[in-house]
């Protein structure tokens, strides 16, 4: 039974492309029972992510993909010519590979994310939730999350940050432990400052505090993560009950100094504050970091951790396709032999058949012999059948592309007369 995926992702469409394909929850079921209908598809899942849009399916032959490459035309409201120039097909092993690559984090814009894992899961469900997934697929969805979860644990792949936000998160972890209860200052209302505010958000930070030279804009800030917007020049008190401090303004100037980090610390009673400055010009005077109980980080400081995961994740990423290597080759070998089964199973049944009736013939022009005598017949008449089912069994189990291994099917059943 072949398996197919045909779609676009981040590297073969741009933006603009993928978004017209994009298929929003709502729509899942509708396409699954599209995709369903097309006959010669057995199950088919469909994976609809910001960087990807992907149909999997398990089906009798390649016919089918003519009809899905068909409907991702029409849902991209485009020339199918040009739509074929972002789409890729994939194969039999060549789709176990790229399920296990995908849901593994190796096929992602940043390398081991760790979000795709659950959007691969999310789209398995989706299927099986309404009955769009075969045994086949379900069985390839099962083996898809072992192996990236073998992949995660065994390499750590996920585990380094690799972008400044992420590495100001990770760094405020290795301070505080559990960031949950604790208090942001936010200082400014910047991109990467916004960013890294929203990554720290969900650790259950108690609150997150908004000061920006335009209140409005702090105020509309705040109001997003259900924090408080609080005068800009009013931001001194906020040091001593927050316990990091994130500064992304356009000042030219020191915006914190270090005598307001030292009384901050002192009335915080020995607490830790860690301050993260994004800004060029720097907004945290640099002496800060000199300070007891003050953990000063610039933006290069953090460009500099995550540049260096980003290597170390890479070489991590080298494990990690190995493992996909070998478990893309046990997993086809068996699918192969499971597909096999029928086949070899009566193959067994009618040389058995023909064995015992022969058998008994034998025996009854020989006449009367000894239980050991029979045993001896039974047993050599046995081998003689084992050896001939041999060699039809093993091409049968290790050819590797399916149109082989139906051909060899037809030529099996003609010879040995099966139905």
């Amino acid at each position: 039974m072949p398996l197919i995926a045909v779609g676009v992702n981040h590297r073969t469409a741009a933006v603009d492309v993928r978004e017209r394909l994009s298929v929003a929850t709502s729509q899942m079921v509708p396409a699954l029972e599209a995709l369903r209908a097309v006959d010669g598809i057995d199950g088919v899942a469909v994976l609809s992510t910001c960087n990807r849009v992907e149909a999997i399916v398990s089906a009798t032959g390649e016919d089918v993909i003519e009809p899905i490459v068909n409907w991702l035309t029409q849902r991209a409201g485009t020339d199918r010519a040009e739509l074929e120039k972002h789409i890729y097909i994939l194969r039999h092993g060549d789709v176990l590979k790229h399920l296990f690559r995908v849901a593994s984090g190796l096929d992602s814009m940043i390398v081991g994310e760790p979000q795709i894992g659950g959007q691969v899961r999310a789209a398995f469900m989706a299927s099986r939730e309404c009955g769009s997934l075969d045994s086949i697929l379900s069985q390839v969805f099962d083996q898809t999350m072992r192996v990236a979860k073998r992949v995660r644990t065994d390499t750590g792949i996920g585990e380094l940050a690799v972008s400044v936000p992420y590495a100001a998160v990770e760094l405020a972890k290795k301070i505080f432990g559990n960031l949950q209860g604790l208090q942001v200052l936010l200082v400014g209302a910047g991109e990467i400052g916004e960013l890294t505010a929203e990554h720290l958000s969900s650790f259950g930070l108690e609150q997150i505090f908004v000061a920006n030279r335009s209140h409005d804009r702090a105020v509309e800030l705040a109001e997003r993560f259900h924090g408080q917007a609080v005068k800009f020049d009013g931001i001194e008190p906020y040091l001593a009950t927050c316990d990091i401090v994130i500064a992304s303004t356009a000042a030219p100037h020191f915006v914190i100094e270090s005598s307001h980090v030292e009384r901050a610390l002192a009335a915080r009673r020995k607490r830790n504050l860690f301050l993260v400055d994004l800004c060029v010009p720097r907004n945290i005077e640099p002496a800060i970091s000199s300070i007891d109980g003050a953990y000063l980080y610039n933006i290069d400081d953090l460009q500099n951790v995550a540049d260096a995961n980003r290597e170390i994740r890479m070489q991590k990423a080298g494990e990690a396709e190995q493992i996909v290597d070998r478990e893309v080759d046990v997993f086809r070998r068996r699918l192969v032999a499971q597909d096999a089964v029928p086949t070899i199973v009566e193959l067994q049944h009618r040389l058995e058949d023909i064995r015992t009736a022969e058998l008994e013939k034998c025996l009854r022009k020989i006449g009367p012999m000894s239980p050991e005598q029979r045993a001896a017949i039974e047993q050599l008449s046995t081998q003689m059948v084992n050896k001939i089912l041999h060699y039809p069994i093993l091409q049968l189990k290790e050819a590797e592309e399916p149109a082989e291994r139906e051909t060899l099917r037809k030529t099996i059943r003609k010879i040995f007369g099966l139905r």
